[in-house]
């Protein structure tokens, strides 16, 4: 049975299209480690792997080895990387997106507190 790692680094690397070798070469190991990290329970790699896979994900080493976060359950990869996006636009950039996002979804928008 994979751990929670094995099972988050599976999802991520099958969204990005990557294969089991493909990851590997990239963070300078073998098919067969990878594949022990995604289907085998008790494994542990270095925080300099976790880094690299990371990395190669295009996710941060947090979002590889934190639980999914409660509020975004089923969040993917382009979800992960749209906010890194959006995190860091300027302020008047974040505004024109919302705006968007109003009229292209009206009524689910929640309402702004009043100043």
């Amino acid at each position: 049975m994979a751990s929670t790692l094995g099972a988050r680094l599976r999802r991520l690397r099958e969204a990005k299209k990557l294969t089991l070798q493909q990851v590997a070469d990239a963070v300078g190991c073998t098919k067969a480690y990878i594949w022990e990290l995604e289907m085998k329970e008790g494994q542990r790699p270095s925080a300099e792997r976790i880094h690299l896979l990371a990395k190669v994900l295009g996710v941060t080493m947090e979002d590889l080895m934190n639980e999914t976060n409660e509020q975004v359950p089923e969040a993917t990869v382009e979800d992960v990387a749209f906010f890194r996006q959006y995190a860091t636009m300027s302020d008047d950039e974040k505004n024109r997106v919302q705006d968007m996002m109003k009229l292209m979804f009206p009524g689910t928008a929640q309402e702004e507190p009043k100043r």
